[in-house]
C-alpha cells in the first residue's frame, strides 16, 4: 500500500500545477514532467531519498491533486511520510492562495 495525500481544489488545473512547479522551485527540488500532468519530484531527506509522483487532474468541480509516494523511503517512520506528503499538499495549497491573493485573478477559479 503506496502512502499518498489527496486533494479536491476548486481551482483550475493549470493554476494548481503552476503552483506545485512554484513550491518545487521554492524547495530547490529536482523535477521532471512524465506526462502533462504528471510531475516526478525527487529529494533527500535525513539521508533518505524521496521520490514523489504529483498529479493534478482536471474534474468537473475543479481540480484534484493528489502526491504519492513512488517507492518506500528506507529509514523514515510512516508517521514522518505521511507528515511530508501533508505539508507538501499544504505548501502547494497556501502558494496557490498565495499567488490568487496577490494577483486576484478570477481565471483560476473551476467554473
Amino acid at each position: 500500500m503506496m502512502e499518498y495525500v489527496q486533494r479536491e481544489l476548486p481551482y483550475v488545473r493549470s493554476f494548481v500545477l503552476r503552483s506545485v512547479y512554484g513550491v518545487l522551485r521554492q524547495e530547490g527540488i529536482t523535477f521532471g514532467e512524465e506526462e502533462p500532468g504528471k510531475i516526478i519530484a525527487e529529494w533527500r531527506e535525513d539521508g533518505t531519498d524521496v521520490s514523489l509522483s504529483i498529479t493534478a487532474e482536471e474534474k468537473a468541480f475543479g481540480t484534484e491533486l493528489t502526491i504519492s509516494l513512488r517507492r518506500p523511503c528506507d529509514g523514515m517512520s510512516k508517521q514522518k511520510v505521511a507528515r511530508s506528503l501533508q505539508e507538501m499538499l499544504d505548501q502547494i495549497v497556501r502558494h496557490l492562495e498565495h499567488i490568487l491573493m496577490t494577483e486576484g485573478t478570477d481565471d483560476a477559479k473551476a467554473k
